[in-house]
């Protein structure tokens, strides 16, 4: 065993109980001719064991394999890791998550043929190796006996337009990765900006136009993808529903477990498909903890939770005693579990925008609507929030609610401290001087000094029916688990945007990949009996 598996052992907390034997330069062929580059990670060499497929379009490398396959591995299980189409080894071309269900198929129906497959299989991986689960999720066979899913989705069109505003940051962030990886120098360049932390796009960059070009310009290289996927600019396009499994949740029922983080990009849509999966019967749970996307502690419990769910189903192991639902109270630093989400015990206050700046659990008087301007060309800008970066998620909020064109909403001092514990929705009634707009709604706990800090947020891209006319928006912020201590204040902040977490609203309506022309509007908040603007809010 190599010191670098030791350490990760060690790092995850897992202790091993087989020894591991690695067969690497395998290649399993696909119908269509493509070869899939394999390695093997066998912790029963000799005998017929549960095998465990993870399918990654990041390669297979000693670095990634000891995060996942070989832990696994270290338990006894046979385990398969495989770069996905057109990625390092593979050949064919990578083009995301369009080929992920026949590859995936190919690959279980080659694990079934092999003498050290005992007839059961498990899948494992969290973010796009998650995704490649869902797309054999319902169209595998019965020897497919388990999953185990962490931070990913089932439909990545809806993380890509969340609340149809494009992800701008994360979409590019990710699209230069995985081009850069394609070389060594280009992987090198990804391992040095994630550990010196610097950002290898820059301030000037993320304002070019038209968004169509930024892969040429920032990337330096035409992006198929890339420009798929601003060209198709709702989730709603049909051209993103093949890439989509969330119409086959229905039909699954193989036993599914997920780790999730309430600072993940996926959450929302993670919680999503977990509902579905609990609406069908199937058996589920999920783990959500105090996590970013790449933290050490997902991984940790990503592969334990793992080890736990395989031995029960694959294995025929006592279950551990844990309910559906297992969740940290941010700022209480407690876990706690329920049988279902949204947890049952939780009960939706709504808390009711006011004038002067005033939030309130009662219903507001007849008012003037708020109103600010916003600029394209000095868009609202991202602070904290989820990211696919190791950045701060949870930050003091005074320089951005200090803008004009930001507005907030903030409650008297709590009696008594309050857990918030399920989805967040804010519902708004809104109207613009432009033909589209974003309307982008933060939840914030506000101290006795002042300090303002996101809990949650979320946003909504809107095509204005009539200017200036009243319309209601429905806007999901992140589900949280969070409690307000006592004196400290509820804020609700509203802007329209966060660049470039989100992509710029030009406020013009043209399309999003060959839109160029700044509109500068002026946005209206509306709080009146006949205008009733809230923020719906789970408390338990």
């Amino acid at each position: 065993m190599s010191f670098y598996f030791r350490w990760m052992l060690k790092k995850l907390g897992v202790v091993p109980t087989h020894a591991v034997t690695i067969r690497k330069g395998l290649k399993v062929l696909t119908p269509d001719g493509i070869e899939l580059a394999t390695d093997l990670y066998l912790g029963s060499p000799n005998a017929a064991a549960p095998a465990i497929l993870i399918r990654s379009p990041y390669g297979i490398s000693a670095m990634l394999a000891a995060a996942g396959a070989y832990p696994l591995a270290s338990q006894g299980f046979n385990v398969v890791m495989q770069s996905c189409r057109g990625t390092f080894a593979s050949t064919g071309k990578f083009d995301p998550h369009h080929d992920e269900q026949r590859d995936g198929l190919t690959a279980i129906d080659w694990i079934k043929q092999q003498s050290w497959c005992n007839g059961s299989i498990a899948t494992f991986g969290m973010s796009y190796l998650g995704y490649t689960q869902w797309a054999v999720a319902a169209a595998a066979g019965p020897e497919v006996k388990a999953m185990a899913m962490q931070v990913t989705l089932s439909d990545f069109a809806q993380m890509t337009y969340s609340g149809d505003s494009f992800s701008l940051k994360n979409a590019l962030t990710w699209t230069q990765m995985v081009t850069w990886m394609k070389s060594p120098s280009g992987m090198l360049r990804v391992m040095l900006a994630q550990i010196l932390r610097r950002p290898s796009i820059n301030a000037k960059q993320w304002r070019e136009l038209p968004l169509s070009g930024m892969d040429e310009k920032i990337i330096g290289e035409r992006v198929g993808f890339w420009r798929d996927w601003v060209q198709h600019d709702s989730a709603n396009d049909p051209w993103w529903a093949p890439m989509s499994h969330r119409k086959t949740i229905g039909s699954i029922k193989r036993p599914i477990s997920m780790v999730a983080g309430w600072h993940d990009i996926f959450l929302p849509y993670q919680l999503h498909d977990f509902v579905a999966l609990q609406k069908n019967g199937c058996d589920t749970r999920i783990t959500i903890g105090p996590w970013r996307h790449t933290d050490m502690g997902l991984g940790q419990t990503g592969v334990k939770d793992a080890i736990e769910w395989f031995n029960r189903h694959l294995r025929g192991q006592a279950p551990a005693q844990q309910k559906t639902v297992r969740l940290y109270v941010v700022n209480a630093d407690e876990w706690r579990e329920f049988d279902a989400w949204p947890p049952r015990e939780s009960r939706i206050e709504q808390w009711h925008l006011q004038p002067q700046k005033k939030l309130l659990d009662r219903p507001a008087p007849d008012s003037q609507a708020d109103q600010y301007r916003y600029d394209p060309a000095d868009p609202t800008p991202s602070i904290g929030g989820p990211a696919l970066e190791a950045v701060p998620y949870s930050l003091d909020n005074a320089a951005l609610e200090a803008r004009t064109d930001v507005m907030t909403y903030t409650s008297e001092p709590l009696a008594q401290s309050r857990d918030i514990v399920g989805p967040v929705i804010a519902e708004l009634f809104v109207s613009s001087s432009a033909k589209s707009a974003d309307f982008f709604v933060r939840l914030c706990a506000v101290d006795a000094k002042g300090v303002s800090m996101n809990i949650c947020d979320g946003i909504q891209r809107v095509r204005i029916e009539s200017s200036g006319a009243p319309q209601k928006v429905r806007i999901e912020l992140w589900p949280t688990a969070y409690r307000i201590v006592q004196g400290r204040r509820i804020r609700v902040q509203i802007s329209s945007g966060a660049f470039p977490r989100w992509a710029r609203n030009l406020g013009g309506g043209e399309p999003l990949e060959t839109a160029t022309e700044l509109h500068a509007a002026t946005q209206s908040i509306h709080h009146s009996p006949n205008c009733p603007s809230v923020v719906l809010l789970p408390f338990i």
